[in-house]
């Protein structure tokens, strides 16, 4: 994998089942694709020379931020809906709730509060006072709008919301989701979905190929220029909350290649990226000491997924052999630089989630290196070796898998590698197979793979990824499509906690769940997890202070998703 964006295209290159999961909007930043051309929504939002955005401002009140992947040439386009969009789109359009992944606090965003009647209806307040950029008032009616219109075109529903909504009220400055069935945790999805205009799109048909040049938002910023070399966002100054925006200008520039990123970001000339460097406090903290810093927190979890549907990979006692032979520690410093750590066994990211932990579970429900146990379990459970040292199943024959891996991942090759030679102590064979994605995408949706790399998690709720591996109603026969559960796990105890957390509106209920499902992933081993994907994030405080740290972990450190609604509306210009 290329080193620009690292975690990004380990996590957010996840399988099909990625509009089940909540990833932090990490899609828009790479650009791979862009969306279909269509029609121009020229409305009467501020652009750069209307009234209510800022005019172009100093070096000292701007920001210039490397992530915004692919050329501007391509397409000026700020459509939510758009399949591919510019990453300054998040910056522009709000959510309901902001939603912090890390420890899934919730704060009020556009929606001031909520409550349940019962495990079927929610209720959110929305806020008073709050406009459009265009000066138009913001109400609970466009709330309840920009609901509908996901069910009026469903290839809109990236979070699939409708799939257990069955209506969407405004009523005053309160909206009302009635639900077909109780699904509690599915309201990170609907705290999380940007809002958009009623008098903007009710008039559009084709929502996904608009091209939205002078987006209409409730943001803090709008459109500012635009050049095929960057474009430029400057802030709403009718804003909501734009006593708390002191950053007047945010600059995306063309990335380039990795050297180039990372050469623009070590020289000063860029103050915020997403970038993988290899020995960041050489390669930037050390080129600027006083200013340059990162955080490069826990944003996912990287896991070997076998074929349950195969021997050995069946045999539990064959999983938990293989968790004790893989050194993961290895991993992370080898294939990661040291940057991550070994990823708790629970399913859990900690120590953001540590709330849900189950104290019972040894070292936070992560295996330690420990390869004579490995052996113990083998031989406890009937596995035998031949004179070559060989490992056989129990039919007789020398145990070999593959392990697939996109091609070009380079810290995931370099993963199955150390597992390579981990395995290899136990008389295993592996090959390390390395597809193009759309081979590996296939080959793990319909289970035709021994063994795979998974990326998961990075949701508010564990529910969402314990849903999403576990759940027994995605785990479909091979050669048929598996949109989540590809590992083809089933469990009717795991389907029941499920179930019951999905009806519960107290924590403490959840938490209970949580803790049974948390035993089922440390002692049954669905995956094996291995490290923690970071959130790589460099930025400067020469201009700004008041960023995101593991000290103040008040939202993840990425210039993508929605992190940054909350991230700008803290920082502070260094005095």
């Amino acid at each position: 994998m290329l080193n620009l964006l690292k975690l990004e295209g380990a996590v957010s290159k996840m399988p099909s089942w990625k509009s089940i999961v909540a990833v932090v909007g990490v899609l828009g930043v790479t650009g791979a694709t862009l969306a279909g051309c269509g029609n121009t929504t020229t409305t009467n939002a501020q652009n750069s020379n209307a009234p209510g955005s800022t005019p172009a401002s100093s070096t000292n009140s701007s920001l210039t931020i490397g992530v915004d992947n692919g050329s501007p040439t391509f397409q000026d386009n700020f459509n939510p809906f758009a399949p591919s969009n510019r990453t300054g789109t998040n910056y522009i359009y709000e959510p309901l709730f902001f939603v912090n992944n890390m420890d899934g606090t919730v704060t009020p965003w556009l929606g001031t509060s909520y409550q349940w009647q019962g495990n079927t209806k929610l209720i959110v307040t929305v806020r008073n006072g709050v406009k459009w950029n265009d000066g138009k008032s913001f109400s609970a009616q466009d709330v309840a709008f920009t609901f509908n219109y996901l069910k009026k075109y469903p290839s809109l529903d990236s979070q699939g919301v409708w799939q257990v909504l069955s209506s969407v009220t405004a009523n005053g400055d309160q909206v009302v989701f009635t639900f077909k069935r109780p699904n509690v945790p599915t309201f990170y999805q609907i705290a999380s979905t940007l809002i958009v205009p009623e008098h903007v799109w009710s008039t559009i048909t084709e929502p996904a190929k608009e091209m939205v040049t002078n987006p209409v938002g409730t943001g803090p910023y709008v459109v500012g220029t635009f050049t095929p070399y960057q474009y430029t966002l400057r802030k709403n100054t009718s804003y909501w909350q734009a006593d708390k925006v002191k950053v007047d200008t945010l600059i995306f520039p063309v990335l380039g290649n990795n050297q180039t990123a990372a050469l623009k970001l070590s020289s000063g000339q860029w103050d915020w990226a997403t970038l993988f460097l290899p020995n960041v406090k050489q390669t930037y903290v050390d080129k600027d000491p006083n200013y340059n810093t990162y955080w490069f927190p826990a944003g996912g979890i990287i896991s070997l997924a076998l074929n349950l549907k195969k021997a050995p990979f069946d045999d539990v006692q064959f999983r938990k052999a293989l968790a004790y032979a893989v050194d993961k520690n290895q991993i992370a410093q080898q294939a990661e630089d040291g940057y991550v750590s070994v990823a708790s066994q629970t399913g859990l990211i900690l120590p953001g989630q540590k709330q849900w932990l189950d104290s019972s579970l040894p070292n936070q429900g992560t295996y330690p290196y420990d390869l004579q146990k490995a052996k113990q379990i083998l031989q406890q459970a009937g596995y035998k070796t031949n004179s070559q040292g060989k490992l056989l199943d129990k039919s007789g024959k020398p145990i070999s898998f593959s392990i697939e891996v996109p091609n070009g991942w380079s810290d995931w090759i370099q993963t199955v590698q150390v597992i390579q030679s981990n395995l290899a102590q136990l008389g295993i064979d592996v090959t390390v197979s390395t597809p193009q994605y759309a081979a590996y995408s296939q080959s793990m949706s319909t289970g035709q793979f021994d063994g795979a790399l998974l990326a998961y998690g990075g949701t508010a709720s564990p529910f969402t990824s314990y849903n999403t591996l576990l759940n027994s109603q995605f785990a479909v026969p091979i050669g048929q499509s598996a949109t989540a559960n590809q590992e083809r796990w089933s469990n009717p105890q795991v389907d029941s906690l499920l179930s019951n957390w999905q009806q519960a509106t107290d924590q403490a209920t959840q938490k209970k769940d949580a803790s049974q499902i948390e035993q089922v992933m440390y002692n049954q081993l669905p995956v094996i997890n291995l490290f923690y994907g970071a959130t790589w994030s460099e930025f400067s405080t020469k201009k700004f202070t008041g960023w995101p740290s593991a000290s103040n972990p008040y939202a993840l450190p990425a210039p993508y998703g929605q992190p940054p609604l909350m991230i700008l509306t803290h920082l502070q210009p260094r005095s």
